[in-house]
């Protein structure tokens, strides 16, 4: 590696340790497991931090992946070790691009989870509801924008009440993830689209109370930037899923890790890049 960045803290670890923040999305958890099954090797490894106060780890980044590998039965997943405390890993919120379904349906279901409600107004006023706490998510429609409030007015968002609007349509439409909230912009992207829904932003603290107490977030709302991330790795399924103990594994990984260095086969790239293979 021609960069004095220090290499990705790569562990390999039992994967009933390893804590996804996130609910799975059922649609592309069964696809996502028979790819990795076709493929015979884990990409790119799930991002996880430690869990203060226990010998978990909760995942940050990959949860349908860390999910997919226990599907398969795999034992032990390897993974890359991040710091919640690192200033440079930092937390924001994707929108949900949602498809697959009638806005009908939509409307529906949503209106009947919880007792929600839904307030029309301009995107900038929706902006503006969000980050004050007077909305607990918006709407953006092709016919206009709307708050999401419950029975009792907006209180402050929390976990529970973010699952309960995702659950209104999880597992019946398709879900993109998208950061931009304007219908005119996303539309030729995604022609089948019925409604962008915008989130709040969620705190680190939100994510550790949350899995200490049992729960998850709902699938496809969290954005960790994870400085120095490893992609590429090619770890054979075959070594993770082996009948030898976790003190071998981590040496075969550490042996492996010197193997690359040797062939000089790591490259850091300080660039912003775009993926085209996920």
């Amino acid at each position: 590696m021609r960069d004095s960045t220090a290499l990705p803290d790569l562990r390999i670890l039992p994967s009933n340790l390893l804590i996804p923040h996130e609910d799975s999305d059922p649609r592309r958890l069964s696809k996502l497991a028979e790819r990795l099954r076709q493929d015979g090797y884990l990409k790119h490894p799930p991002i996880s931090a430690a869990i203060p106060g226990t010998d978990q780890f909760v995942v940050l980044d990959g949860a349908n992946r860390s999910m997919a590998m226990i599907i398969l039965d795999i034992p032990h997943i390897v993974t890359q070790i991040v710091s919640y405390g690192d200033p440079s890993l930092t937390l924001d919120t994707w929108h949900h691009v949602i498809s697959g379904m009638s806005l009908e349906e939509f409307e529906a279901a949503l209106l009947a989870a919880d007792d929600l409600e839904t307030i029309p107004c301009s995107l900038l006023e929706a902006r503006e509801a969000l980050a004050t706490n007077n909305a607990l998510a918006y709407i953006a429609l092709k016919e206009g924008v709307r708050i999401v409030c419950g029975p009792q007015g907006c209180p402050d968002p929390n976990i529970e009440i973010l699952s309960t609007i995702v659950n209104a349509y999880r597992g019946r439409a398709d879900i993109f993830r998208a950061s931009n909230d304007v219908w005119e912009l996303q539309e030729p992207f995604y022609p089948g689209m019925i409604a962008i829904v915008v989130f709040p932003q969620i705190m680190p603290s939100d994510i550790l109370t949350t899995v200490k107490n049992g729960g998850r977030v709902p699938s496809g709302i969290t954005r960790h930037v994870i400085p120095n991330r490893a992609l590429n790795i090619n770890i054979p399924l075959d070594v993770m899923a082996a009948d030898w103990d976790l003190e071998k594994k981590q040496a075969w990984l550490q042996e492996w890790l010197m193997e690359k260095m040797a062939s000089n086969s790591i490259r850091y790239y300080a660039e912003a890049t775009f993926t085209f293979d996920e």
